[in-house]
């Protein structure tokens, strides 16, 4: 993202729903960048496609009139958008599985942002993502906005998570490509960047069966965090941030990046998704998956430059048409 998406896209996963803060926020992005914006909902029923007292025709109809109604919904929710002067087109799909069916509409329209929405599984739970939209953060080309929070995006910081030690295998690339994205979402706001580190490290010893990690000697401790400042100010060092904005503490990502995306009030926290070359699939690095959940703002998932989706450019399902007798 340079500079602003010229083209995003917000994925619905029920048009029906109240769309929360996901279209406010598409029109936030799309009033400063000028990007043209797609509301796009994914379409499908196994259930109608296998149901035998359909002939091909009348069932390519009912799909037809189905997709048209779900359109129908998208252009409420698009209505105000479009008041603001912007540029939107409402896209509905007959495909699956969902996070598949928004990859194909997001290689298919060039898309350069995703928005996609959080939601509660009670009045009491916190936040949480579906499998779709992890599956979205795995196989997503372009970089994924996890919009979770109401703040609005003007002066409020963007906090960037980095890895200058490259734990995890991480790409060192990548880094600053988070940087990058960081620093445009905040010139698009006017908002201040801040990245940070988090550093925990411990001497494993074996103890009978178990290993378990123990406190370094307090000179080697000092020596290692040391060696991470150092790191972290190099890779720091293009974005010209004042050491306010600069913040490589100790402690777990999971239970620390929360914490100080509250204590600097954060809009934006920019995370990184890496490959596991074990398994050849993507996670998000140093920082546990869990972290997102617990973020109370929103997250931009970002990912190399070498990054390929494995998702097909075709749907691998076909209706399934039994003649009528």
């Amino acid at each position: 993202m340079t500079h602003g998406p010229s083209h995003l896209m917000v994925a619905l996963a029920d048009p029906s729903a109240r769309p929360g803060p996901l279209i406010a926020r598409a029109g936030e992005i799309a009033r400063r960048s000028g990007a043209r914006v797609t509301v796009f909902h994914s379409l499908y029923s196994p259930f109608l496609t296998g149901q035998q007292y359909f002939s091909e025709e009348e069932l390519r109809q009912t799909i037809a009139d189905a997709v048209e109604a779900r359109k129908a919904e998208l252009e409420v929710i698009a209505q105000p958008l479009r008041a603001a002067g912007i540029d939107v087109h409402v896209r509905v799909r007959w495909d699956y599985p969902p996070h598949e069916s928004i990859v194909r509409e997001v290689l298919r329209e060039k898309i350069g942002l995703l928005l996609v929405g959080t939601h509660r599984h009670s009045r009491v739970a916190r936040l949480a993502l579906t499998n779709t939209d992890w599956q979205l953060i795995r196989s997503c080309p372009c970089p994924v906005l996890l919009v979770k929070g109401r703040q609005p995006y003007d002066n409020a910081p963007v906090l960037v998570s980095v890895d200058p030690m490259h734990t995890n295998a991480k790409p060192e690339s990548l880094d600053m490509r988070l940087l990058e994205a960081g620093r445009d979402f905040a010139k698009l706001f006017g908002a201040p960047l801040h990245a940070a580190h988090f550093h925990s490290f411990g001497m494993p010893v074996m103890t009978g069966f178990m290993v378990e990690a123990t406190p370094m000697p307090q000179q080697l401790s000092d020596e290692y965090v040391a060696d991470v400042r150092q790191a972290f100010r190099a890779l720091v060092k293009p974005m010209g941030l004042p050491n306010t904005r600069q913040h490589v503490r100790p402690g777990a990502p999971v239970e620390e990046l929360p914490a100080l995306a509250d204590e600097i009030g954060a809009s934006v926290v920019v995370m990184g998704a890496v490959s596991r070359s074990a398994v050849k699939r993507l996670f998000i690095g140093n920082t546990a998956e869990s972290v997102i959940d617990a973020l109370a703002c929103d997250v931009l998932v970002v990912k190399p430059t070498d990054f390929r989706t494995d998702v097909p450019k075709r749907t691998r399902m076909r209706p399934i048409v039994v003649p009528a007798f």
